[in-house]
């Protein structure tokens, strides 16, 4: 597990408008976690967040840097915002993996409807900084063959622009539906990590022990079904249900 930065990094850092200073932090955080200094990077990065800037390498760095310190919750939570941003990353997914074979809950997942299966590998297929980019030039070219045919409607070029129209138009549907199913999160469950070292789950959201049907670890992840002040109804990926209180996670 190594710390990245990448260009896309920094082009978030640099369109944000804030201080260059930021960049420093990203680059200070890293010297620390490759000297072992594992907090002194958290420190680093998180002054990054509280900037209201935000990346895939950068959670999945913090990733790195709570499994380092042994806090399996927060690792599982920032690898998890880190893979709604680069979803196809080998790296953090293999890293994500590791992360949950360790938490205490064995959870086998249910089967997914095969439908929300092909939806999801669907928004997830293109990485969003090459989407956007894909978008816009798609629009760009497409827009460009319109004009060059409305100027030149009868020569040689016209033609092959409203191939390139044609082209254009369709990618630009098809990746444009993608970015704003991505971006608007048409559709998507809302998820959330368990951050408690160990958690009662209850039938109805109360405190009566009563009440108490299973228990739930540290870094197992859970759907988001319902809340009820300061209840919140989960659901595990393997179909159980219950309450629990909504300081016991963080929402991914």
């Amino acid at each position: 597990m190594t710390a990245r930065l990448t260009v896309a990094v920094w082009l978030g850092i640099l369109t944000a408008g804030v201080c260059a200073g930021q960049g420093a932090f990203f680059d200070e955080g890293n010297q620390r976690y490759q000297e072992g200094d594992f907090d002194g990077a958290l420190e680093r990065y998180a002054q990054i967040l509280d900037a209201g800037l935000e990346s895939g390498e950068l959670y999945y760095n913090l990733g790195n840097t709570y499994f380092k310190l042994g806090e399996l919750g927060p690792a599982i939570l920032y690898y998890e915002r880190a893979r709604r941003l680069m979803p196809g990353d080998g790296d953090l997914l293999a890293n994500l993996d590791l992360a949950r074979s360790l938490t205490a809950d064995a959870i086998v997942p249910l089967p997914g409807f095969w439908l929300f299966r092909a939806v999801g590998w669907w928004v997830g297929l293109v990485p969003r900084p090459a989407l956007v980019w894909l978008v816009a030039l798609a629009y760009l070219a497409a827009m460009t063959a319109v004009i060059l045919v409305i100027l030149r409607p009868a020569t040689v070029l016209a033609a092959w622009g409203k191939r390139v129209a044609i082209a254009g138009t369709a990618v630009t549907l098809v990746f444009g539906l993608n970015l704003a199913v991505r971006e608007l999160g048409i559709g998507a469950t809302e998820e959330a990590v368990i951050m408690a070292a160990e958690t009662e789950v209850q039938s109805a959201p109360s405190d009566d022990s009563a009440l108490q049907i299973f228990a739930v670890h540290e870094g197992t992840k859970v759907r988001i079904d319902r809340r009820s002040d300061a209840w919140i109804e989960i659901v595990l990926e393997d179909g159980k249900v219950g309450w629990i209180r909504a300081d016991q996670l963080e929402p991914i």
